[in-house]
């Protein structure tokens, strides 16, 4: 798979944030996960290719989580949703069932909140659909020690 160039690509986290940004594309090619974001995800204006005092979002991106020793199956997808008894049941999904669902537009996946520990990452997620309950609490544990955070511009009339 062939993505298109990036003037900016940063390794460093530290003054991005994915809070309340929607993947619209995911995509699983050389042990590499990918996920891409029509509508960016934020720049803090400590970041070294900022030149705002406010966070913004970036344009068109992508994020990019490379594996090393692991592979797709060592990635956990885990749903949250509640059965007819009203009981809250976690059920795995499998990556290529989310890639499926996220890629053919029926689900959108919205980054929440991010957990970092070694050589691995945890993030909280929505998955948004268009019937009730309308979203499912998501989570994906991510096996990596590398991401790479990708994009071109920075959105100024897009404030925090």
């Amino acid at each position: 798979m062939q993505f298109e160039k990036y003037l900016h690509c940063d390794n460093d986290d530290s003054y991005i944030s994915l809070h309340d940004c929607y993947a619209n594309k995911i995509y699983f090619n050389d042990n590499v996960l990918s996920f891409c974001f029509d509508n960016g995800f934020w720049i803090i204006p400590e970041h070294e290719f900022s030149d705002v005092e406010e966070t913004v979002r970036t344009d068109k991106s992508r994020v990019d989580f490379h594996f090393e020793d692991s592979s797709s199956e060592d990635i956990s997808i885990y749903i949250y949703r509640n059965n007819i008894f009203g009981k809250t049941i976690r059920e795995e999904l499998p990556l290529d069932k989310l890639i499926s669902l996220i890629n053919e537009k029926n689900y959108r996946l919205e980054f929440i909140y991010q957990y970092k520990s070694y050589n691995e990452l945890l993030f909280e997620c929505w998955l948004w659909f268009d019937k009730k309950p309308y979203h499912y609490e998501c989570q994906l544990k991510i096996p990596t020690s590398k991401a790479i955070y990708c994009w071109n511009n920075l959105c100024k009339d897009k404030k925090w």
